[in-house]
């Protein structure tokens, strides 16, 4: 498990979130899921998310839909609910 830091553009300014996590794209996730859907950070699906791993400083760079997809996966939602009437059971 490694330190990662997320940095996004929210609409009143850039935001950085540190958080534990086993890859680049869980750390998004994990942002995403403490954070919400706000509508404010996390209305357009083609916005890029930066995130760089503390202990090697490499870099990763996720749309929002991205990690919406992982976010879903992570806490047990189907992929496209629309196309699955029992999604919610």
């Amino acid at each position: 498990m490694n330190d990662y830091l997320v940095q996004y553009a929210s609409v009143e300014s850039m935001v950085h979130e540190w958080t534990k996590a086993d890859s680049h794209m869980d750390a998004a996730a994990n942002v995403l899921i403490d954070k919400g859907f706000d509508s404010l950070m996390w209305k357009d699906d083609d916005s890029t998310i930066v995130v760089v791993c503390k202990n090697n400083y490499v870099a990763g760079l996720y749309t929002v839909a991205q990690v919406k997809t992982r976010a879903n996966h992570m806490v047990g939602l189907p992929q496209n609910p629309e196309n699955n009437p029992d999604w919610w059971k």
